[in-house]
């Protein structure tokens, strides 16, 4: 019985564990919320600058949370200099953005598939997922383990300079994670996106 309360006890006392977050692009940051204990966050990550690491995209920016509690008198936490690796992406439906430069293999697996707008030069990006560098809940003032964490960044650009940095995100992954890589191709689109990055 001893042995029981005692593991109940613990139970209460661990930390919540968070593993993912979702997001939407809105301007040039990536925003979204999560519950922990029945309590909302609202967050922000602001990439101020991008490279490439290991083959593959690294943002570099600002991750703030806001208490979400109607009554929280508490200021927002952020953390400079949070790195988020770009792991994987998954096509988008719809309109495609406006795109520079874009492959020129529009093939399909087979012969006899139609080519589509999720095909090739025709393709873009409707959502990315990134992996954070370490980050410290108490820090950002959530009470949960958040290590490690994945950013799910869902692309729905409602304006030019959304549908932009959708376009110029789905030229890095088209570079970068294809089947044989583009570091010249890719070079050149990252240098785009710092330059949306630090638009004012």
């Amino acid at each position: 019985m001893f042995g029981i309360v005692q593991k109940r006890a613990k139970a209460k006392t661990q930390a919540a564990k968070l593993h993912s977050i979702a997001a939407k692009m809105r301007g040039r940051s990536f925003q979204g919320n999560f519950d922990i204990a029945g309590i909302n966050y609202s967050f922000t990550y602001f990439p101020a600058r991008a490279a490439v690491a290991g083959r593959k995209l690294e943002l570099s920016g600002v991750f703030t949370v806001i208490d979400g509690r109607p009554n929280a008198r508490v200021a927002p936490h952020s953390l400079n200099n949070v790195r988020a690796v770009l792991v994987s992406a998954q096509g988008g439906i719809g309109a495609a953005p406006t795109r520079t430069n874009l492959p020129a293999d529009i093939s399909t697996a087979r012969p006899d598939l139609p080519v589509v707008e999720s095909t090739g030069a025709l393709s873009f990006c409707g959502a990315l997922y990134f992996k954070l560098s370490s980050l410290d809940g108490r820090s950002l003032g959530v009470p949960a383990d958040i290590n490690p964490l994945q950013l799910n960044v869902r692309l729905a650009p409602t304006d030019d300079a959304e549908r932009n940095l959708q376009g110029v995100y789905s030229s890095i992954v088209d570079a970068l994670y294809g089947k044989d890589a583009d570091n010249r191709a890719a070079a050149a689109h990252v240098n785009l996106l710092n330059k949306l990055l630090s638009a004012g």
